[in-house]
């Protein structure tokens, strides 16, 4: 059985949005963590400029809304799973970490999902944007970026 953790993502001290958003999606996506990039899949976005994606997001959700990022707010979200030694394979895992997020976000949000074979045990980084829409006061949708199955 897999160890589940829930972790959000602020701005990392001394970095600018754009830089802690790379940075938490370069390490997850890591070639040398990942076999090469092969155990990263994503939803909705393309795992190979993911942060790009996630950033440009943020630009438009303060366009429309106004409200513009400080410096203790929510970046994104992550979901990493721990399975034991010997308990799943690397794809396996990539498997039910994508799964997760597909239930977790309910087919609503871009994420990527790497697994890391880089130690003795397996573990899993699920990274998401949400919202990638915006609920305002009065539960109307003010802003909205449909996720959609990606090819990469």
């Amino acid at each position: 059985m897999a160890t589940t953790r829930f972790i959000s993502m602020h701005i990392g001290k001394g970095k600018s949005i754009a830089k802690s958003i790379k940075g938490r999606t370069d390490y997850a996506k890591n070639p040398d963590k990942t076999d090469g990039g092969r155990l990263v899949s994503s939803f909705g976005c393309n795992a190979r400029i993911v942060d790009s994606e996630f950033l440009l997001a943020k630009r438009q959700y303060a366009a429309i809304t106004g409200r513009q990022i400080r410096k203790h707010d929510v970046l994104a979200y992550q979901i990493r799973q721990s399975f034991k030694p010997g308990e799943v394979t690397p794809e396996e895992a990539n498997k039910i970490g994508y799964e997760l997020a597909i239930r977790f976000t309910k087919d609503k949000h871009a994420f990527i999902v790497a697994t890391h074979i880089d130690k003795a045990h397996i573990f899993t980084t699920i990274l998401f944007l949400i919202p990638l829409h915006w609920i305002a006061p009065g539960n109307s949708v003010i802003f909205s970026v449909p996720a959609k199955p990606s090819e990469g």
